[in-house]
Parts: C-alpha cells; structure tokens; sequence
C-alpha cells in the first residue's frame, strides 16, 4: 500500500514537473526573441541618427523610446521565466532566498516598463494627431525638445500609476517569482485600470478624433495634405490594431480572476498562460512591423543602390538627381503659389502645365 501510494505521489510531481519546465523553456525562448529584436532596433535607430533629416529625428525618438520600454520589460520577463524554471527545478532553494523586497521592487519596474510602452503608442497618436490638425504649426511635430518634455512626463506617470499596487502590499511572491496574485481580486482591478485601461483608453479617443478630423475635413486638404494624411492612416491603423491585440492577449489574466471567483478553481497553468500571452502581445505586434519607420529607412537605401547601378548616378548627387532631374519624383505645379493643388510626376508637369486653369490666370 506504501509503494503504490509513492508511486502516485511521484507521478503526480512528475505530471506537472514536466509540462512547467516545458513552458518555462517556451517563455525563456520567446523572451530571448523580444530582447534580439529589440536590441538590434536600438542599435539600427543609434546607428542612423546622425545621418536622419531633421524632420525625421522626432520619428526616431518616438521609436527609440518604444523599444527601449519593451527592451527593458522583456529583460524582466526574462529574468521572472528564469526564476520559475530554477524554482520548479530547485524547489526548497528558491522558496527562501527569492522571497524577498527586491523581488517586489523587480515586478514594480516590469509594471513601469510596461506602462511606459503602451504610453509610447498614445505619444505617437499624438504625434499623428499634431501632424494632421495642427499641420501649420510647426512647433507641435517638429521641435524635437517639446517631446523630449513629453517623454520625461511619460516616465514620470509609469513611474507613479502602479506605486499604490506596490505600497498597499498586492505584489505577491508566487510560483518562485513576485506579482499579483490571479485570485486576488481588487489588485487584478487595479491593475486593469492604472496598467492597462488609462494608457489604451487615452490612446483610442486621441486616434478617435483624428478619424473624425479627417472625416470632417477631407474635402479641405489639398493634394498633398492628403498625400501625408494617408501616409499617417495607414500607421493609424496599424497601431489600433496593434492595441485590440494587446487588450485580447491581456484578458486571460482578468479571465482567470473571474473563473476563480464563478468556479473556485485556478489552474497550475494560469500564470504561464497569463505571462506567454504578455510576451506574445509584444513579439506579435510591436516587433513584427518593425515600426514601419525603420524598414521605410532600409527600403529607400535600397532603391538608392538600385538607382546607382541602373543609371550611373554619382554617390554623392542622389539628392540632386531626386529635387531635379528624377522624371518620376513627385513634384508640385509651378503655380502651386496660388494655390494650385497639383501633386505628380515630374514627366507629367508639362503636361499638366498646358491645362492648369491656375497657370493660365497668372498676372503677366
């Protein structure tokens, strides 16, 4: 009768010793891949800033300090798989020495890291939300200083939004690492709220008027005020997409809190489902567009090098061959000073220029 209670025993350590090890070793993998391909776009955005337009430097920023949020909340994460995957090996040896305030403080900074990447979405609504209202005052999307202002206040608010989880105790030490506890339920609010709800909701209405903006407005921009709105739609589109997914892949850990509380029961899963869905969020979404910025910046040195090869053109008259002489560089109708709103290819202005009613009404 001993025997075969040991064995059932040792069968059911062995049943979840193995499957946590395994999702451990999955989350270890794909926090390795966010910390890559984050670290290589930090370096890219390093590299290329002395040689970026100045108009383009606020892009850079914006993206430096997207990835940098997610660089460093992906350290964390990786650090907390670890930490499971030596408690389910070492059980009794990580039962005492983790339990500690430092834990307590690393889930904090995981939370402001976090915060603070989904504050750089809202940035870069607002970013778009300037461009497109506020096109004639400069000051809004081209001194790079008043989003440096913005970034400060941005790390400020991560910083302060989750201090209440952390003084009022809700930061929990469980399964070998520090958060709040799936079964609690008034740290699980919370969270939803200051973590989740603040950043998303202030990022959708900012998206949500420019929409209407655009609606309300279409009629009114000129050709290529419409050229630029549809440039900045696209991200638009991209980045509220981006946010559905962050809200879908954050649900499974309010779904689990309501599950305990209807059902009485949490699974040995939980946690895992929950941080797997976290990593995933991230890796989907902000790291596979790879902030279109970047591969626009590669895509236009490739067409740069093809130019080269195919025409001869000297390395260093690029710019020149592109503002005067590329037949199919977008340009402006001569009369555009009166505001004619004609927007094409240079190999069409002659063309364009014998029917422009503006051209023809010009004083002599």
């Amino acid at each position: 009768m001993t025997n075969s209670n040991s064995t059932e025993e040792m069968f059911s350590v062995t049943r979840s010793f193995v499957p946590n090890i395994i999702l451990d070793s999955i989350g270890i993998g794909l926090c390795i891949i966010a910390v890559c391909k984050t670290f290589i776009f930090i370096i890219l955005i390093l590299i290329r800033r002395q040689l970026i337009k100045s108009k383009d430097k606020i892009l850079f920023l914006l993206s430096f300090n997207m990835y940098m949020s997610i660089f460093i909340f992906s350290l964390f994460l990786l650090d907390m798989f670890i930490s499971m995957i030596k408690g389910h090996l070492y059980p009794d040896m990580s039962q005492i020495n983790d339990d500690t305030l430092w834990c307590r403080l690393k889930v904090y900074l995981s939370t402001v890291a976090l915060i603070s990447s989904l504050y750089s979405t809202t940035i870069q609504a607002l970013y778009r939300f300037f461009r497109i209202t506020y096109y004639n005052r400069y000051f809004f999307y081209v001194n790079i200083y008043f989003y440096i202002f913005i970034l400060s206040i941005q790390v400020i608010i991560s910083s302060f939004q989750p201090l209440p989880i952390l003084l009022i105790g809700d930061y929990q030490y469980e399964d070998y690492h520090c958060q709040i506890n799936l079964t609690n339920g008034r740290g699980i609010l919370m969270a939803a709220f200051l973590i989740w709800l603040l950043p998303v909701s202030i990022t959708v209405v900012i998206y949500v008027y420019t929409l209407r903006y655009i609606r309300q407005n279409s009629s009114k921009f000129t050709q290529q005020q419409q050229t630029k709105i549809n440039r900045n739609f696209i991200v638009i589109k991209r980045i509220l997409w981006l946010i559905i997914f962050i809200l879908v892949f954050g649900m499974p850990a309010c779904s689990t809190t309501i599950v305990f509380y209807l059902f009485g029961y949490v699974g040995w899963w939980a946690n895992h489902l929950t941080w797997l869905t976290f990593v995933l969020s991230f890796i989907g979404n902000h790291l596979k567009p790879a902030n279109r910025l970047i591969t626009n910046r590669i895509d236009r040195y490739l067409v740069k090098y093809l130019a080269y090869d195919l025409e001869k053109i000297l390395r260093g008259s690029f710019s020149d061959h592109i503002s005067k002489t590329c037949t199919k560089t977008d340009v402006s109708c001569l009369a555009s000073d009166i505001l004619c709103p004609w927007l094409g290819p240079r190999y069409q202005l002659n063309d364009h220029l014998k029917s422009c009613p503006y051209q023809q009404i010009r004083p002599i």
